[in-house]
């Protein structure tokens, strides 16, 4: 019984978030605290709704937004991990259903990614001191060139050689992993040309705008990575 009891909680919790008119942390909130003092043998169920509710918000952009960021923190080789989905409100969160609609829409954009050649451990991002910048997947280079980061606005910008695969990406950091955000056409964008020049079809890659429509504005996409 108890278990149910924690089950519509968070049931609860989800259809607040979906399609209540305040904010979600704050619907969220409400319900965590109203359920804090149900234990369960020594299980606290207030801890649980918690987690709930703090793996909601890890979808927010600005949980990644470290203002001690510098371009220095960007200096290193990196190499793609997983895709990133990011909200940039708690309103955009909630009116899309929440981490359940992130975690969908990454596991969608993973498959995409695979198709042009974007696989986890196989694509890197080296960003030198000099201001220099080369991105590759496997002994393939996709693209050299320089970069300016912007501290203030959290932006990165790459300029390709030759004009190729020029693009401006909020950039953050999620732990010790480097995410590179964009709006959902630039990302379309970036990721044609990466499948442009590794010879992959990108027939497929319209299916990113479509999956995404006009119903996830505010909402930025992209790639963790990790050194």
């Amino acid at each position: 019984m108890k278990k149910n009891i924690i089950t519509a909680a968070i049931l609860a919790a989800s259809l607040t978030l979906s399609s209540c008119g305040t904010t979600g942390a704050n619907a969220l909130g409400s319900i965590l605290g109203g359920a804090a003092g149900t234990t369960t043998g020594t299980t606290d169920t207030g801890s649980i709704l918690g987690s709930a509710g703090a793996t909601i918000l890890n979808s927010l952009l600005g949980s990644i937004l470290s203002s001690s960021l510098t371009e220095q923190s960007i200096v290193g080789s990196w190499t793609y991990q997983q895709p990133e989905v990011r909200f940039e409100s708690e309103n955009l969160l909630a009116k899309a259903g929440g981490e359940v609609a992130a975690s969908s829409i990454e596991q969608k954009l993973n498959t995409y990614l695979s198709k042009v050649g974007i696989t986890k451990g196989a694509t890197t991002y080296t960003f030198k001191e000099d201001k220099t910048f080369a991105i590759s997947t496997g002994s393939k280079t996709i693209s050299t060139g320089t970069y300016t980061f912007d501290a203030n606005s959290k932006t990165l910008t790459l300029q390709g050689s030759l004009g190729l695969l020029n693009q401006t990406c909020t950039v953050g950091m999620d732990g010790t992993n480097l995410c590179l955000l964009y709006d959902a056409d630039k990302l379309l964008t970036a990721v044609n040309a990466v499948g442009g020049v590794l010879g992959k079809a990108n027939s497929t890659l319209g299916s990113i705008t479509k999956l995404l429509g006009n119903s996830y504005q505010g909402m930025k996409l992209g790639f963790q990575l990790a050194k």
